[in-house]
């Protein structure tokens, strides 16, 4: 199942998590649309305070029953895959001052959090 074009959702991905830090809560199926065709930074923050920025871009290739699978625009950069067991919650935000870019965070069992900026798709989301 692909995220481009009318997105078939799969029964596992239904789901809603609780409200995080003034962001909303989205669930899965709305965070495939919200990500559309664009690509994304990535930083990751782990629950022992390290942070890393990747230098590739990533753009959702795909949301399975499993996992979101994401492509790099580098040609040298692997496939990175977040599987859905191990999502505790999908919040999308916006910065105080960002006019363009917003956020999709994902809030994952282990404390870490990886946060995709880009220019999202708001037109996916729910309204505020």
């Amino acid at each position: 199942m692909t995220c481009r074009g009318t997105l078939a959702v799969p029964p596992s991905a239904r789901y809603t998590f609780k409200y995080v830090n003034g962001g909303m809560p989205i669930d899965a199926a709305t965070a495939a649309r919200a990500f559309g065709d664009a690509y994304f930074n990535l930083l990751r923050r782990g629950a022992d305070g390290s942070l890393r920025l990747s230098s590739d871009h990533w753009r959702l290739e795909e949301l399975t029953e499993n996992a979101f699978r994401f492509s790099a625009r580098e040609q040298d950069a692997p496939t990175l895959e977040v599987r859905l067991e191990d999502v505790e919650q999908v919040v999308w935000d916006r910065l105080p001052k960002q006019q363009v870019r917003s956020q999709i965070r994902f809030v994952l069992a282990n404390g870490d959090l990886w946060t995709f900026s880009g220019s999202v798709d708001e037109s996916a989301l729910p309204e505020r």
